[in-house]
C-alpha cells in the first residue's frame, strides 16, 4: 500500500513539475447576443435572474442539466 501511494505522489508531483507549467488558457469563448438574451429570458432555478449587468466583463459558466 505504501509502495502505491509513493508512486502516485511521484507521479503528481511529475506531473506539476513538467507539464503544469505548460499549460495555456486558449482564446475564450464569447456568448453572443442572441444567446445572452436567451439566457436573460430564462425562468432561474435559484437566485436572480440573469440581467446585462451579469454578463458584464464576467467570466460565465452555464450549465445545462436535462433529466428523463
Amino acid at each position: 500500500m505504501k509502495t502505491i501511494r509513493a508512486i502516485i505522489i511521484f507521479a503528481f508531483g511529475a506531473f506539476l513539475l513538467s507539464a503544469a507549467p505548460n499549460a495555456n488558457a486558449g482564446p475564450g469563448l464569447k456568448l453572443s447576443e442572441s444567446v445572452k438574451a436567451g439566457l436573460m429570458s430564462m425562468r432561474p432555478v435559484r437566485g436572480q435572474p440573469a440581467g446585462p449587468e451579469f454578463f458584464d466583463g464576467k467570466p460565465t459558466m452555464v450549465i445545462f442539466f436535462a433529466s428523463w
